[in-house]
């Protein structure tokens, strides 16, 4: 491959991509960097042009990362904002105060439900060791409006409060006439059977170091047992995924992947919540120990009616 020409300032945003926090791991850099250069020399041949300045770097980048980038690009153009959304939150209350709280509403198509409303019994699970925090509010206003919608039933599981153990890899689940569940014995093939008699499924969890909570990954690890034919066809799945950083489309990946463990069971994911801007000195809470979402009733509101198109349609 002939290496395509980037102006100066192509090459700082190639530069800072390659490099950036949590991002490309130092052994990894030169195949990212051919793989980058590649889709920017096919931008530039689409295109026309000869060099690829900052903004076709941009747009190659974002083909192949989507929106995991952007916060390097939003730091080369605007420095300023970036310290006052992710450094001055830390150390001033009226900067924490200040954050923009988001609640993104993904739009997933969807079906019309098996059942009505009223025939619908609605099982969520909190991965937040939090209670009473962002995530567990967020569920909270779900199922609420779930329950407003007519379902026929609402429960909320905290994964802290159940014994919940790690898989131990036996493959017992996998042999020829297991009629069960899992072969450990603790309280996850009760949760399993609320699952199977269940209609529809809501997971809630926090983002801890660019990955879902330990909570969460514990837990589904252990659905290795629930197999497609064990969960039933028909059900509707809804994931919420929080976090400090201000920026709603920073852990697109991570949502996205449990929509996909989702998936994989048979469950339909027909909607899916981000929020963001929980970061700072107070930790998501306000001075009086609230969750700050609740200082946000239109970003709620979001929770609030993607519960009710959860047993709706």
């Amino acid at each position: 491959m002939i290496e395509p020409v980037l102006t100066k300032e192509g090459q700082e945003i190639l530069d800072n991509v390659l490099n950036r926090p949590y991002g490309i791991l130092p052994f990894r850099r030169e195949a990212a960097k051919e793989k980058y250069l590649r889709i920017i020399s096919l931008v530039m041949n689409e295109q026309g042009v000869k060099q690829a300045g900052k903004e076709l770097v941009i747009e190659a980048i974002r083909m192949l990362e989507g929106d995991r980038c952007d916060l390097v690009f939003r730091r080369l153009k605007d420095p300023a904002m970036i310290k006052k959304l992710f450094v001055d939150p830390n150390f001033n209350i009226e900067a924490y105060y200040a954050l923009p709280r988001q609640v993104k509403r993904w739009v997933l198509p969807q079906s019309k439900p098996a059942k009505r409303p009223q025939e619908m019994k609605v099982l969520a699970f909190n991965a937040s060791p939090r209670v009473g925090g962002n995530t567990d509010i967020l569920i909270d206003e779900a199922l609420r409006g779930a329950k407003d919608a007519g379902a026929a039933s609402i429960e909320r599981i905290m994964l802290q409060k159940i014994k919940l153990g790690f898989c131990i890899g036996c493959e017992k689940c996998q042999e020829p006439g297991w009629e069960g569940f899992c072969s450990q014995k603790d309280d996850v093939n009760g949760v399993f059977q609320k699952i199977v008699d269940s209609d529809a499924i809501i997971i809630g969890f926090p983002i801890y170091i660019g990955r879902a909570s330990g909570q969460l990954c514990t837990f589904f690890d252990r659905w290795y047992s629930l197999s497609r034919k064990k969960v039933g066809a028909g059900k509707r799945g809804m994931v919420i995924g929080t976090w400090g950083a201000a920026g709603v489309d920073i852990f697109d990946f991570a949502i996205e992947s449990a929509l996909s463990i989702l998936h994989g069971r048979g469950i339909e994911p027909v909607e899916a919540l981000s929020a963001c801007g929980f970061e700072g000195m107070l930790h998501g809470w306000d001075d009086k120990g609230k969750a700050m979402v609740l200082r946000f009733p239109e970003e709620l509101e979001k929770a609030y009616q993607a519960g009710k198109s959860l047993v709706t349609g």
